[in-house]
């Protein structure tokens, strides 16, 4: 905003014009989260559907900023499919995933960062993972806990996985966090099929070092 301001005392008034229509999309979607927040909290059902491909993509258009700060080389490895729970849901589980793996990773030089999917049995799996120092041994039961983080207090209230989870179980879903041997931390968030992906699966995409994935 301070940005559109400067543009437009400058009479640039194209620039000022593309990043008020970013402001008011940005601002269109937190509102839709509040919206859907809302909603969750006077119902426990999820009956919506949501399309995984907008789901990330959308995220990391809300996150654009905060890549563009902290720069991973991300890596797409999923077929889009149609989930059974609410399209902003899922992306607030998202952008409360990624932004975890963000945090654990940002003092670290090469960041990594796999959106990873498969298909079991009537669910789909999608793993993010990240490869930052992991979490210690004596704090991963908690993990779930309201009001409960390892983060410092200015970065987080820890409700970000608490509610992300109980998103995922209002749609008959479910997410757990894994602890690879080899270091990072994932996170395997479990949702109801609607749609089979299609029969010409999509390919891994090559990862990206700016933290957006290739076309």
């Amino acid at each position: 905003a301070g940005n559109t301001v400067r543009y437009l005392q400058r009479g640039n008034l194209e620039v000022a014009s593309s990043n008020l229509q970013t402001i008011n999309e940005l601002v269109d979607h937190m509102g839709r989260i509040t919206r859907s927040l809302r909603a969750f909290a006077r119902r426990s059902g999820d009956s919506g559907q949501a399309s995984l491909n907008k789901a990330v993509d959308d995220t990391l258009f809300l996150l654009h900023s905060r890549l563009e700060q902290t720069p991973v080389e991300l890596q797409r490895d999923f077929v889009e499919v149609t989930l059974g729970i609410d399209q902003t849901r899922l992306e607030q589980i998202l952008v409360n995933l990624i932004v975890n793996a963000l945090d654990a990773m940002a003092s670290q030089d090469k960041r990594k960062l796999a959106l990873h999917g498969r298909m079991v049995g009537d669910n789909y799996e999608l793993t993010v993972t990240d490869n930052g120092p992991g979490i210690p041994k004596h704090q991963r039961e908690r993990l779930f806990e309201p009001f409960y983080t390892t983060k410092p207090e200015e970065q987080g209230l820890g409700l970000g996985l608490t509610l992300s989870a109980s998103l995922a179980a209002a749609a008959g879903g479910s997410l757990a966090a894994q602890h690879p041997a080899e270091g990072g931390t994932a996170f395997v968030l479990s949702l109801p099929l609607v749609h089979p992906p299609a029969p010409a699966a999509l390919s891994p995409e090559p990862a990206s070092p700016t933290g957006v994935a290739n076309d």
